[in-house]
C-alpha cells in the first residue's frame, strides 16, 4: 500500500500490521528527508513524544511526519494470517489515533468500539497543511459521524471517557 507524504507536516497512520523487517520508524521512513525533525506521536498524559528509529509502527496510532518534499512510501503489510486484532486504550481528552482499514469508512463505523465515549474526530489535510472540519458523534450531515475516515491518515479523537478502540480490519 502506498503512503503519500506531502511537503510539510503529515498526520499519518498504518492501516494494518507491517511486515517484519519493514516495520520500524527507521525502515519505513529511511528515504524521507525530515529536515532533522523527529517523527512524533501524542499521548494525553505526556503530550508530543519523539518516536525512536527502532520503534515499531503500530496500528491505531497517529504519527506526525515532516517531509521537505512530496514523496510516496510503499508500506509492506504483513501477510501473517494469524495475528490478533489491534486494540488500544484511549484516555479521556484528545488522542492521536490511526485509521485501521484499507478502504474509507464512516466515522461511526470506524469508531464503533468507542461509540459511547467519543465526541469529536478531526483529520488533517497534509496537502493543504490545514485541519479538516470537526466530525461530531451522533450527528449527521457535513460534520456528522456519517462522513468518511481514510486509510493512512491520522486523526485527533476527543474522548469524553476512557475507552478501548478496536481495529476494524484484520
Amino acid at each position: 500500500m502506498d503512503l503519500e507524504l506531502y511537503e510539510g507536516w503529515n498526520f499519518i497512520s498504518i492501516p494494518r500490521q507491517l511486515a517484519v523487517g519493514n516495520d520500524t520508524v527507521g525502515q519505513v521512513f529511511s528515504e524521507v528527508e525530515t529536515d532533522g525533525r523527529p517523527i512524533y506521536t501524542f499521548e494525553p498524559a505526556t503530550g508530543f513524544t519523539p518516536v525512536g528509529e527502532n520503534e515499531t509502527l503500530e496500528v491505531l496510532v497517529g504519527y506526525w511526519v515532516y517531509s521537505t518534499e512530496d514523496t510516496t512510501i510503499e508500506l509492506s503489510l504483513s501477510t501473517n494470517p494469524v495475528r490478533a486484532p489491534a486494540m488500544r486504550t484511549l484516555s479521556s481528552g484528545w488522542n492521536a489515533i490511526g485509521y485501521s482499514d484499507m478502504t474509507p469508512r464512516t466515522a461511526d463505523e470506524a469508531l464503533g468500539s468507542v461509540e459511547d465515549a467519543w465526541v469529536y474526530v478531526v483529520g488533517f489535510d497534509a496537502e493543504n497543511q490545514m485541519y479538516r472540519s470537526v466530525l461530531i458523534n451522533n450527528q449527521t450531515g457535513a460534520q456528522g459521524e456519517n462522513q468518511r475516515l481514510n486509510p493512512t491518515e491520522g486523526y485527533w479523537l476527543f474522548m469524553r471517557d476512557e475507552g478501548r478502540l478496536a481495529a476494524i480490519s484484520a
